[in-house]
């Protein structure tokens, strides 16, 4: 029996769950390897940052084009096998040139499978059916990449690149699988109307974007993604820094700063899990009143959570403050996702997806200057206290969207016809 016979639903997870495995094995000492064994400063550190997120910027659409015109079977598992390209660079070569590059080749494999896997399941399974698999799959990848924190962290006790070559050489392996695995039953290219592959793609980026022009709810779900993405930087970047300065880690049992780090993260993973789990049982995801109304809590919760973090100098205390605000995020991901998909077009579903990716990429390179200067220059607690507020800017959006039509079936009233056209 072929191996493309298994159900797409299975296939889905497989790749959910076995790319949060994978990424969380090779990520949890990434900084480490890149500080201990490639001696990069901290000037270098950010230039590498940076490089990734330019990357993702700048082939989000482009890559989410080529789902849309070519195939996205091909575009998610290439994308993986780039993915475990790269670290596999990175993990063999502690230089910083080799480890930029890196940062460019896994770059444009994500930039490949985001979007494109979604939008493949959705045409597989058809969009009210993939709400609740997005929510079931980010439990899923939850669980794993707990799992693979500590796998990561073993390995790294043998040695600090082994985490690194581990994962890249089972994205890479991912992606074979992907290739074999995934079934297109339902996908239908666009349209050619020239033998010229790249023309198709700059043609459905043209027509996405005349739907996101022409769809007042894409664009509020856009502008809301931008916001996230700007508050989001801060917290990620400097909320290790603010437990070690600013709150303390006690030598407690032993435990070294690593580990206290796993404690954190893995708190923050199981309570995110319990909340997927109860959204999974009471959101109605093809209620469009309901949705916004459980993001714009989740937005609301997780930037006074954020603010609570911020201020907080007991250990107890901010490790609570900052669980419950990574499980508003690990919540809003798979929500807003499903959100924005009702919203899309088949034909276009991977390029706008993409932009969706895009618009988080822009948020994150705007806000980790902005939020890094007011760490610099005034504190770290201030440079949190105003991601928190930035998030607050996701409010009114919210609001605002909460006014507009639910779309009906998975598309917006006259999203076909502002495609491409044809």
């Amino acid at each position: 029996m072929s191996i493309r016979s298994k159900d797409p639903t299975f296939v889905y997870l497989v790749l959910q769950t076995g790319g949060s495995l994978f990424f969380s094995v090779l990520a949890v000492t990434n900084l480490v390897y890149q500080v201990e064994v490639a001696h990069l400063d901290p000037l270098r550190l950010l230039l590498i940052g940076t490089v990734l997120e330019l990357t993702c910027f700048v082939f989000q659409v482009p890559t989410g084009a080529f789902a849309d015109a070519i195939s996205r079977r091909w575009a998610v598992a290439l994308g993986c096998g780039l993915v475990g390209a790269g670290f596999i660079l990175e993990g063999l070569v502690p230089q910083f040139t080799a480890i930029a590059i890196a940062q460019v080749i896994w770059g444009v494999g994500a930039t490949l499978s985001d979007g494109a896997d979604d939008a493949w399941i959705t045409d597989e399974v058809g969009v009210d059916v993939a709400g609740g698999l997005f929510l079931r799959a980010s439990q899923f990848a939850q669980a794993s990449g707990l799992l693979g924190i500590f796998i990561g962290v073993g390995l790294a006790t043998i040695r600090l690149n082994l985490p690194i070559l581990v994962g890249g050489v089972l994205y890479a392996l991912l992606g074979v699988y992907l290739f074999l695995a995934m079934s297109e039953t339902a996908y239908r290219a666009i349209p050619r109307h020239r033998r010229d592959p790249i023309t198709d793609v700059i043609d459905g980026i043209r027509g996405s974007l005349v739907s996101v022009r022409r769809s007042r709810l894409i664009v509020i779900i856009l502008a809301i993604t931008v916001v996230w993405g700007l508050s989001g930087e801060g917290i990620d970047r400097l909320n290790q820094v603010h437990f070690l300065r600013d709150v303390g880690l006690p030598n407690f049992a032993g435990l070294s700063p690593v580990l206290w780090f796993g404690v954190i993260s893995g708190g923050s993973t199981l309570i995110g899990i319990a909340t997927t789990r109860t959204l999974r049982r009471h959101l109605d995801l093809q209620d469009h009143r309901q949705v916004t109304r459980m993001l714009f809590a989740a937005t609301a919760i997780r930037a006074l959570m954020a603010a609570g973090f911020a201020l907080a100098t007991n250990l107890a205390v901010a490790m609570t403050f900052f669980w419950i605000a990574s499980a508003m995020r690990q919540a809003f991901g798979p929500v807003k996702r499903s959100w924005l998909n009702r919203s899309l077009d088949s034909a276009n579903r991977a390029t706008l997806l993409s932009i969706d990716g895009q618009a988080d990429a822009l948020g994150q390179i705007a806000g980790g200057p902005m939020i890094g200067a007011i760490g610099s220059g005034v504190s770290i607690r201030a440079a949190l206290l105003a991601s928190a507020a930035l998030l607050g800017v996701a409010l009114p959006l919210l609001a605002r969207a909460l006014r507009e039509t639910s779309p009906p079936q998975g598309r917006e009233p006259g999203l076909v016809q502002a495609g491409l056209g044809r």
